[in-house]
């Protein structure tokens, strides 16, 4: 890579985190209250219907990853997904 890409590539940091952080909160958001609101039905069927939609979605979205425009967004949804499962495993230990 020349010295013009790095040069650009350190340009579009400016803007790729601030879309990443925004995709990662939105993302962990959604799927944290989805989760929460399964686990008050039971705790099986949330964790069971969270690793179907993340398992479903994760081909399409890493597919993505390669394309310059939405590698931002995905590596937000890669980290929004950790974190909620982290979230819902906090919430779900300290409600048992």
């Amino acid at each position: 890579m020349t010295d013009r890409g790095v040069a650009r590539d350190r340009d579009v940091l400016f803007t790729g985190i601030p879309v990443a952080v925004f995709v990662a909160v939105l993302v962990g958001a959604a799927l944290t209250a989805f989760g929460r609101e399964l686990a008050h039905i039971n705790v099986f069927l949330a964790i069971g219907i969270n690793l179907i939609v993340v398992g479903g979605a994760a081909p399409t979205v890493l597919r993505w990853r390669s394309t310059r425009v939405w590698r931002w967004p995905v590596y937000g949804v890669c980290v929004g997904g950790v974190l909620s499962f982290v979230a819902l495993g906090i919430s779900v230990a300290a409600n048992a």
